[in-house]
This record gives structure tokens, C-alpha cells and sequence, in this order.
């Protein structure tokens, strides 16, 4: 079956904006639709400069958090770096303690907590066992924004606490010697999309510009392992994150860092390849995450600290067998997931899901509820139920914020933070229903229709013809790419003139599209059965990104495709017959209806066919919900067409659907489970006639 409705969208935003006639016209598309179009930004974005970093000393608390870690540094006090156990908490906390411990000779020590023992945050037995081996200043990264009853433990038992955080703040703001995040509502720094590891690389460049002997371009070297963080926690790359991605990638082939290294050797990493966000988020992120997620994430600091090669390689094996197991615990708990959704949950009305099992692995669900919200395209929550507390993640869709949709109903969690796209929660058992009863209420509120349906944005249409290598790397210069700066994607019309499917288990699409005489092949990775709904020689168009593909030696253009349609004319051809049916049909519905039924060549419709239409709509129902391309009903052919709209209104005229057809999509609703009889139906009766 053909995957749920795909909106697609032009950007075309602040078009032929671009005076400069010597910018290649694609480029200059995409950078308008990105709202780039002043000569000095365009240059920032396609130049990025460390230069382009803004002054730390712009977020609120900056300077009481420098004074306060140079007293520590000064009385040599002992320092902990308390951090979350992600690939974010992870880097922030190597980033903060090498800088210290290198730069500054400080006496730092660093604590992250157990995810399966401790739980997400900061905790009271974590900050007393700090305490007691002498510590006297805390610096949280990536976590604590929300820690207000555990910071004021930290000063009842003498403990100093810096805050240094990315995530939504909530009413009330910790109480502690600093609380750097750019979020707050009271700091007007000029940039609030920082990962937790840029906050932290924000906090050491302001102690660099205040220490005489530490040059700032010391500190540069950390870029490395900060872009790593900063591309896991998946954060618009814009403004200062685009600038240490940038500046970042190019000098991680040659990383000073030996645990990186360690990391890029057992990631596969060929050295003449480039580094993007794409191999950072699938090849490096997860091998980090796995020692959090299934281990102990202290191991990722580890790795990052060491001096010691062997030690480094030690480290980065572990990490790779346990990426393999994660990938197997998670396998089988998406599939377990799955399986509790088809049978419990009612995809019809349910607009957020809410999973829970007993059974379940902390470590994995968040990558799990991911996978859950991308198949069935809307919020999920994950829960893992141990002792009557469930512990989970939430995952979110574009244009609703998971974060404020807990927020209205915190009164029922023992605690929860995050932000637009993922939160992390804790809630008593007893409380899941309501909270699944609470959230889709609001999401009844606050969501359209269109919220549950998944965008495909496009830059530009673009000619076959057009797609060269050269244009290609002309566009490659947008590098990296990422939230805030997504990979252009284009929509092209042809011909197919190859379709088949490819891979080891055939889950994938081969494609070769012909326009004008020219050829380009494209490859759809886990588009299975699009052999069936299209052929040799149809007319349509697709979406997707321009990448080189290289084999032998030889460097050729292909696209990398996202989604299929039947072209729009021929789309809009159906949308024509349609109309005039529905005119004819209901101005005077015997006189027109025969003379229609002739003149498309529409005979009899035999019963056989109204119940493997019924039956598809009730599948497709349970699966992807009330909308529906017609396409996963019929044949692209005007016969067909007509004769699915026919069988429709029968099922209308019977009472068995509503629907709205909005072509090429369809919206239902089934109505009645009980049994009717076909020949009821006045329509019916006509179309047997023959």
C-alpha cells in the first residue's frame, strides 16, 4: 500500500530578492526561501567565521558564573560537572572538564547519572555524595534548568551550583549562584537554539576572554567535540550552531582528540570523505548514546578525556557492540509498541498516542517513540512501568509543541521537562489515562487537520535537463544541513522509464525518470510496493534531494526520493470528470446519470468490486486514519476513477461513509458495522443494469 497523504509545498518565499546576477539561480532560490537575502547575511551563511560568534557575555548570569568558576580555580576548590547521559550531556560534560582540567589545571571531577537507576536530572543522593567528598562548586551541563527543590538541597549542605542549560524553562527558575540558558525569558541574548554542549562552549569562551594567558583561539580546538553535540541534539543549524558546525567539520578529519578518533575508526569513517550532520547523527551519535542508553554514559566522557590510544579503542569497541545490541532491544520493543497500538489504541480519534508496557527498556523508548511518531505521523509518549511509576519519552510532529502540551497538565507528573519536539517525563501509574485523556484534549484544541499530515517542503521545481554534477556541488556549498537548514529538495516531472525494486529484502525503490530526452536514476530508500501503482511510461513527479552517486570511478547525477505522484494534469483531469459528475448527478440525477455512465465507458459494476473497495477503506482506516490518497484504492485511470466514486455515494446513499474528496486525497468516515444490503440502494440498482 502506498504510504498516508504527503503534503507537498513550494517555500518560494522573498522571491528574485537577490540582486547578485552571478549567484547560480538555484542557489539564490534557496537561500531566499530561507529567508537570506541582504548581501552581509549571505555572505555570514555562505562564509561562516569564527568571527561570527557572539559576545558570551550577552546571556544573563554569564559574568557571576566566570567569577565564580576563576574563584574556584584560584582556591583550587573541588569541581563537579554534573551532566545528562545523551550525546549532548555527554559532549558538554568532556567540552567543560578538558577545558578546565587543560587550560585552567582545575581540580574537576565530573557525575552522570544512571538512566536506569537515577533517572533523567539532577537528584538529591547524587548532590550529597558530591558534597561529601569535599566538592564546593557544581556546574551543571545539558540538565538542572528545572532542579529548583534539588538546588536549594545543594545550598542547605553548602554547595555552590552554576546552572548552564538549553531546555524551556519553566515558571520558576532554580536558585543558584548562576543559571545561564538562553531561554530565559529575562536574557536577551541574541541567539536562543543552542545545544546544551554550545551553552557550556559559551561559558568557556567567556573565561577565556577573561584570562590573560589563555588565547581564545585555544579554546577553537574544542569545536570538534562541541558540533558533535550540537548536531546529536538536533538544534536548527543557524547562526552560531551553523558557525561550529562549519568551522567544526572541516577539522574533524584531523582531530587532536584520540577518543574521536577511536570513534570515526570504529564508525567506518574513509578519510577522504567528507564529515556531514548526516554521518554525525547516524554513525557517530548512536555509538555515543549506547553507553547511556544501555551502559553507563560515563564511558562516552571517557573516551573523549583519555590520553591513551589503546585505552580510546578499548572504549570506542564497547560502544560499538553495545550500539548493535541497542538496535536489536529496539527492534523488538518498536514491534511490541506497534502491536499494543493496532490492538488498543483508536487511531481515528486518538491524536496523540500513549504507549505503556512493564517490559520495556528505559535506555531505547525515546528512540522508539521516534520511530512510533514517524510511522503513524503524530505525537507518541513511550512508558516504561516499574513499581508503579512509569518513566518515558515524547516525541512530537512540526507545528505542535510536546513541551506545552505536558506543561497544561504538569499537575499530574511528578516531573517532566523538554522542549517543542521531545520531552522526558515521570507520572504515577495510575495517572496514564488521565494523562492520555488530558493531552488529547488539548490536542483536539490546538490541532488542524493539517497537523497530522506530513509536510514535504520543495525549493524549486527543476528541469531533468538542468541536474548536473556541477550544480550539485554549487548547492553542496549550503553544507551542513539540519533543523533551520534542511537539505533542498526539488520536484522534477518525466516519464518512468525503470521501476523495480531493489536491496535485500526488495524494500527498496529503483527509479529512472526521462524527460526531453534525458535520463536521471533515483533510489527510494524503504519505498516498497510503489512498483504496483506505477509503471513504464507513466506521468509523474517527484520529490526528493539531488546527491552524485559515484561507482567505478565515474561520478553521475541522481535524486534521493522522498515521494510519488501521478502528475497534478492528470490529477486535475480526474478533479474535472469529478465535478462534472457530481453537477450532472445532483441537477437531475436519473436524466444525467446514464447518458455519464456512457459516456466513460462505466458498464456494471459487479458486487465483488464494492466489497474490495469497502474493505480497503476499512484497512486503510485502522492504518493511516481518514485520509487517504484515491491512488491506494485504484488504478490512475478515469474509469476507475469514476467507478470509486460511484461505489462511494452507494455507500453514502446507504448510510455506510461520509466523505470529502479533495483530489488526488480522500476523507471518510465509516459509520456502520452492521450489514446492509447493496441492492437497497437506489444507485445501486441503476449501475446493475449494465
Amino acid at each position: 500500500m502506498i504510504p498516508q497523504r504527503k503534503i507537498w509545498a513550494l517555500r518560494e518565499k522573498n522571491a528574485n530578492q537577490i540582486k547578485d546576477k552571478k549567484m547560480p539561480q538555484y542557489i539564490a532560490k534557496i537561500l531566499e526561501n530561507r529567508g537570506i537575502t541582504d548581501e552581509e547575511d549571505i555572505q555570514k551563511f555562505l562564509n561562516p567565521t569564527l568571527e561570527q560568534l557572539h559576545d558570551p557575555f550577552l546571556l544573563k548570569d554569564m559574568n557571576q558564573a566566570v567569577a565564580r568558576v576563576l574563584k574556584a580555580i584560584d582556591k583550587n576548590e573541588k569541581i563537579y560537572i554534573y551532566g545528562d547521559y545523551d550525546v549532548d550531556g555527554i559532549t558538554s560534560t568532556s567540552v567543560l572538564y578538558l577545558f578546565l582540567k587543560n587550560e585552567l589545571q582545575g581540580n574537576v571531577s565530573y557525575y552522570i547519572p544512571d538512566r536506569l537507576e537515577e533517572g533523567y536530572g539532577v537528584n538529591v543522593n547524587a548532590l550529597k555524595k558530591i558534597r561529601d567528598e569535599g566538592t564546593q562548586l557544581l556546574i551543571t551541563v545539558d540538565t538542572g534548568i528545572t532542579a529548583c527543590e534539588e538546588c536549594q538541597y545543594a545550598l542547605d549542605i553548602g554547595l555552590d551550583v552554576i546552572i548552564t542549560d538549553h531546555h524551556e524553562c519553566q515558571d520558576q527558575l532554580p536558585h543558584a549562584i548562576a543559571v545561564i540558558d538562553p531561554k530565559r525569558e529575562d536574557c536577551h541574548y541574541p541567539f536562543d537554539k543552542l545545544a546544551g554542549v554550545g551553552v557550556v562552549f559559551k561559558l568557556i569562551q567567556g573565561i577565556a576572554l577573561t584570562v590573560d594567558h589563555i588565547d581564545t583561539e585555544d579554546i577553537y580546538k574544542y569545536l570538534d567535540i562541541v558540533a558533535i553535540g550540537t548536531v546529536a541534539d538536533i538544534v536548527p543549524l543557524v547562526d552560531e550552531n551553523r558557525v561550529i558546525t562549519y568551522n567544526a567539520f572541516k577539522k574533524i578529519p584531523n582531530t587532536w582528540n584520540i577518543g574521536l578518533k577511536a570513534l570515526l575508526k570504529i564508525s567506518d569513517y574513509k578519510e577522504d570523505n567528507k564529515i556531514t550532520a548526516g554521518f554525525i547523527g547516524y554513525r557517530l551519535a548512536p555509538r555515543l548514546n549506547a553507553g547511556g542508553r544501555i551502559g553507563d554514559a560515563k564511558r562516552g566522557v571517557a573516551l573523549f578525556i583519555t590520553d591513551k590510544e589503546e585505552e580510546a579503542y578499548q572504549i570506542a569497541q564497547e560502544l560499538n557492540q553495545e550500539n548493535a545490541y541497542r538496535q536489536e532491544l529496539e527492534e523488538k520493543i518498536y514491534n511490541e509498541a506497534v502491536k499494543i497500538i493496532e490492538k488498543e489504541n483508536n487511531l481515528e480519534e486518538e491524536k496523540i498516542l500513549v504507549v505503556a508496557s512493564e517490559n520495556w527498556h528505559h535506555g531505547v523508548i525515546g528512540i522508539v517513540s521516534s520511530r512510533i511518531t514517524e510511522k503513524y505521523y503524530r505525537p507518541s509518549l513511550l512508558l516504561c512501568i516499574e513499581d508503579g511509576v512509569a518513566t518515558g519519552s515524547a516525541r512530537s510532529v512540526e507545528g505542535f509543541s510536546i513541551f506545552e502540551a505536558l506543561n497544561r497538565t504538569k499537575d499530574i507528573m511528578n516531573k517532566f521537562g523538554g522542549h517543542d519536539m521531545a520531552a522526558g517525563l515521570s507520572i504515577d501509574e495510575d495517572k496514564i489515562q488521565l494523562l492520555q485523556n488530558n493531552l488529547n484534549a488539548y490536542a483536539n484544541e490546538q490541532m488542524t487537520p493539517e497537523t497530522l499530515v506530513p509536510k514535504l517542503k520543495a525549493d524549486s521545481y527543476i528541469n531533468v535537463e538542468e541536474i548536473t554534477v556541477n550544480l550539485i556541488e554549487e548547492i553542496q556549498q549550503l553544507e551542513p544541513y539540519g533543523m533551520g537548514n534542511p537539505e533542498p529538495q526539488f520536484i522534477l516531472k518525466g516519464a518512468i522509464d525503470e521501476i523495480r525494486l531493489v536491496g535485500k529484502n526488495n524494500n527498496h525503490l529503483r527509479l529512472g525518470l526521462s524527460d526531453n530526452q534525458t535520463k536521471i536514476n533515483g533510489i527510494g530508500f524503504g519505498m516498497p510496493n510503489y512498483d504496483k501503482y506505477y509503471k513504464l511510461n507513466d506521468s509523474i513527479e517527484l520529490i526528493g534531494q539531488l546527491a552524485i552517486n559515484e561507482w567505478n570511478g565515474l561520478r553521475s547525477p541522481q535524486i534521493l526520493i522522498k515521494d510519488i505522484r501521478h502528475n497534478l494534469s492528470s490529477i486535475n483531469y480526474l478533479l474535472e470528470q469529478y465535478n462534472t459528475y457530481k453537477y450532472q448527478v445532483e441537477t437531475d440525477y436519473e436524466q444525467h446519470l446514464e447518458g455519464f455512465l456512457a459516456s466513460n465507458n462505466i458498464k456494471t459494476i459487479h458486487r465483488e468490486k464494492f466489497e474490495e473497495i469497502y474493505k480497503k477503506l476499512n484497512y486503510n482506516l485502522k492504518v493511516n486514519g481518514g485520509t487517504q490518497s484515491i491512488f491506494d484504492l485504484i488504478q490512475p485511470k478515469t474509469e476507475a476513477f469514476i467507478q470509486l466514486v460511484l461505489i462511494l455515494d452507494v455507500f453514502d446513499e446507504l448510510g455506510l461513509i461520509q466523505y470529502k474528496m479533495d483530489i488526488p486525497f480522500l476523507e471518510y468516515h465509516l459509520l456502520k458495522n452492521k450489514k446492509v444490503k447493496l441492492d437497497s440502494s437506489k444507485l445501486y440498482k441503476i449501475l446493475q443494469q449494465g
